[in-house]
């Protein structure tokens, strides 16, 4: 991932996107608007192409939303914590497999938390990287 984030530094220094060095949850306002709605334009595009069932649409659509939200963890400064927040993030999700060894579904499929299930400890992760969830 480490590879990809460059790359979106690249892009937002070379286009003069606003990104941050270090972590923070304060973007400037414009600078947030914009987030969002790259993302829920994205989001819509994905929409449209799996009603489609259009596969290089759906391919366009996810790795433009990729793109844009790895602009957005750079946007708050997560570049350098990015892959150990989404190790965390896997570690927690690994744990929604029950005692008994089986995985529980909602009736829409989304994977359920089971007593065993373990949150995320992402502020342990910000704090290993020097910051304090600023």
């Amino acid at each position: 991932m480490q590879r990809e984030l460059q790359a979106l530094i690249e892009f937002h220094r070379t286009m003069g996107v606003y990104y941050a060095q270090r972590p923070t949850a304060s973007l400037p306002p414009e600078v947030a608007a914009v987030r969002l709605a790259l993302l829920e334009e994205e989001l819509e595009e994905y929409r449209q192409a799996l009603a489609a069932e259009d596969l290089v649409a759906i391919a366009d659509a996810l790795t433009d939303l990729l793109y844009v939200l790895l602009g957005t963890f750079i946007s708050h400064g997560l570049q350098d914590v990015a892959e150990a927040l989404f190790a965390e993030v896997h570690r927690s999700n690994m744990t929604k497999i029950g005692p008994d060894g089986r995985v529980l579904y909602r009736e829409d499929g989304k994977v359920l938390k089971p007593p065993t299930f373990r949150p995320p400890n992402l502020r342990r992760v910000l704090e290993a990287a020097g910051s304090q969830g600023e």
